[in-house]
């Protein structure tokens, strides 16, 4: 008898949100780290995104691996792997390099964590339980992501910035609970090969699966590039002097704008559904190009104004997200979901990775961050992701 659709999206969902306690670890602290380890706006870029850089590089070969063994036990490894790292930021760190190093791992630790368990998900469920578990484990890695910065705040104001890391490294342990109630596979749904990589070229060649991993890649390109630049441009708006009464630090703020999202990232999966992916995801994009230009606009404007455009940001950049990943879900099959979901984070990761240093490079080049027409080209830069994935979603390929 199969376990419960529900038992099983619980379980991994909450694996996931222990499992990426890290993730946010260095975009929460970044004002504190640029002190410590003495960086410019680029090197907060690297540093930031060299998390989803690991991701990127590892996941083609996790994803292989699921093919030849069991997933549980590729999931595992990868847990442990992201302990080990944060554990090692904690207690070793000293400076840049051996952080950026340490950093690295951590992202192929969680690759293992979120992608392989979207395939564990995947291979357990089927029909609408399928797509609207992978809209639910999407909306976990939002949660994640928002506590991940509200431990960072609250762990490094009354322990130390080291602290984070250690809780991190805890979490990514406790992440493997979840493998213990999921079950085995659906009969059909669990594809082995002999194969260490996946076969990108069955995915490259579904438009489909094509136009979902494009949109993803826009989506992450914006989505990681503000979460790492949050804490350091409401620090710049404060700093201007047209602050407000709003008792809200940046780390609370950037926590509470991904939790606002959740809720709204599960009703847009639903709305994808009952009226379709791309013409939802397609406005969505539309509408967060427009609140990147709002912000960038008012980059020195009043606090409030400033704090409530980057809240709305949070939903049309992430709002999105879940409706893309039930639509790589649906357009794959049994044969090709490995291969589908491989590029689906390999692409998207990398572009993760990508968009927090090209805002780097682009508020250094503008003057550096207490300059207003920095942050302005820095959101628009950010918005480049949404316009891919509104392109994506308009693309209208020949039919051969």
């Amino acid at each position: 008898m199969g376990r419960s659709p529900i038992l099983i999206t619980c379980s991994l969902s909450a694996g996931l949100v222990l499992g990426q306690l890290a993730i946010m670890a260095v975009p929460a602290l970044a004002v504190d780290l640029a002190v410590i380890l003495e960086m410019d706006a680029s090197q907060i870029g690297w540093l930031g995104g060299i998390y989803f850089a690991g991701y990127a590089v590892a996941l083609p070969f996790l994803a292989g691996a699921t093919n030849r063994m069991d997933g549980r036990i590729v999931y595992v490894l990868a847990a442990l792997i992201g302990a080990a790292a944060s554990f090692s930021v904690a207690l070793f760190a000293d400076g840049f390099w051996w952080v950026l190093g340490l950093r690295f791992a951590a992202g192929v630790g969680f690759a293992g964590i979120h992608i392989v368990g979207m395939k564990l998900l995947a291979d357990r469920l089927s029909g609408d339980a399928q797509s609207r578990g992978s809209a639910f484990l999407t909306a976990a890695f939002a949660v994640g992501s928002g506590c991940s910065f509200l431990a960072a705040g609250l762990l490094s104001e009354l322990f130390g910035w080291r602290a984070v890391f250690v809780s991190a490294g805890i979490g990514s342990l406790l992440s493997m609970l979840g493998l213990l109630v999921i079950g085995p596979p659906l009969a059909g749904n669990e594809i082995r090969s002999n194969r260490w990589f996946p076969d990108f070229r069955v995915a490259l060649r579904d438009v489909e699966v094509m136009r979902y991993v494009i949109a993803y890649a826009g989506n992450l390109w914006e989505v990681f590039a503000v979460r790492v630049w949050f804490v350091p441009f409401l620090a710049f708006n404060l700093a201007m002097g047209k602050g407000s009464n709003i008792a809200l630090s940046p780390t609370t703020a950037v926590g509470l704008s991904v939790f606002i999202a959740v809720p709204l990232n599960l009703a847009i999966a639903e709305a994808g559904v009952r009226w379709g992916r791309k013409r939802v995801i397609f406005v969505v994009s539309l509408a967060s190009v427009l609140v990147c230009a709002l912000i960038g606009w008012q980059a020195a404007g009043p606090y409030a104004l400033v704090l409530a455009l980057l809240l709305l940001h949070g939903v049309t950049s992430y709002g999105d997200v879940g409706t893309i990943a039930g639509g790589v879900v649906a357009a794959s099959t049994g044969e090709t979901r490995a291969a589908a979901l491989a590029l689906f984070g390999l692409i998207g990761f990398t572009l993760g990775f990508l968009g927090p240093l090209a805002v780097g490079w682009s508020i250094d080049l503008a003057g550096g961050r207490d300059e207003p027409s920095a942050w302005f080209w820095a959101f628009m830069v950010m918005a480049l992701g949404s316009v891919a994935s509104g392109a994506a979603m308009a693309w209208m390929p020949k039919r051969r």
